[in-house]
């Protein structure tokens, strides 16, 4: 769990790990340079239950907080690692169902799942649905990051080296690094229900700028085709698109409005 000035919903975050129905886990946090009162809120946690290690960085990582999770991950001894970023929240049994499916599924290296949408206060907005084979996983990676991030759980010890690849564009690290491992032939899955609560609000960074980040997230989808030779569906073409026009026409104050109502209409 990397966090940067996450004193607002840290709480909430950290309290849906320690309450799974799996017990058997260690939380590793890394304050990524806070300058709020996350420092305290961890510490406070940290004394109160020996499952938490907490790594500190004097300045922010950068990357959006792939940086941190790589920095984290060096220290997990657990057969599997689960992500979970810290403004979001994981279900009650979220880690057993995930360990449950990796365990009886040995040929799948990493598994994600739905996401159910809470706004700031937690109230539940909407459901994220994902592909859920490892074939229709990688068939979609064009059209959309078909794999919830801050759902996954994976294998440790399979990848060499560090699990996201730090690019010069930062906020798609995760977008690219996935690609990258399930282009090389490890095996992907989603769970067909929502097992993290993922937190839309006025702070969360994927919703400002849409404009320039939606360029610089179809500078990712170009290279998986320029780089690696991937093969996008002209159907999935055409949506990504009517999806840049939109961008590109609607005033920029807009787009958070009608950006979730057009990725559902296109199913993007």
């Amino acid at each position: 769990m990397p966090v940067y000035n996450g004193e607002r919903f840290l709480r909430y975050a950290i309290e849906s790990v320690l309450e799974q129905s799996y017990e058997h886990l260690e939380l590793i946090i890394i304050n990524n340079g806070s300058t709020d009162d996350t420092a305290t809120i961890l510490e406070a946690y940290a004394q109160k239950d020996r499952r938490i290690m907490v790594l500190f960085h004097p300045e922010p990582l950068g990357h959006a907080g792939e940086a941190a999770s790589n920095m984290a991950s060096r220290h997990a001894t657990g057969k599997y690692i689960a992500k979970l970023d810290a403004d979001d929240v994981a279900v009650p049994n979220r880690i057993e169902k995930q360990v449950a499916f990796l365990e009886a599924n040995p040929a799948i290296f990493l598994v994600g799942s739905h996401l159910e949408l809470i706004d700031s206060q937690g109230r539940s907005v909407g459901i994220r649905q994902y592909p859920l084979s490892s074939g229709a996983i990688y068939k979609e990676f064009y059209l959309r990051f078909p794999v919830a991030n801050p759902a996954i759980m994976y294998r440790n010890g399979v990848v060499t080296g560090d699990f996201y690849t730090l690019r010069h564009k930062s906020f798609t690290d995760d977008y690219y690094s996935l690609f990258l491992h399930i282009h090389n032939g490890l095996l992907f899955a989603n769970l067909p229900e929502p097992l993290t609560r993922y937190r839309v609000h006025d702070s969360n960074t994927v919703f400002t700028d849409l404009r320039r980040k939606w360029m610089i997230n179809m500078e990712v989808k170009q290279a998986f085709v320029r780089d690696f030779g991937y093969q996008a569906p002209w159907s999935h073409r055409v949506r990504i698109r009517l999806i840049t026009v939109f961008i590109n026409t609607l005033p920029e104050k807009l787009l958070v409005k009608f950006m979730n109502q057009a990725r559902q209409f296109l199913n993007a």
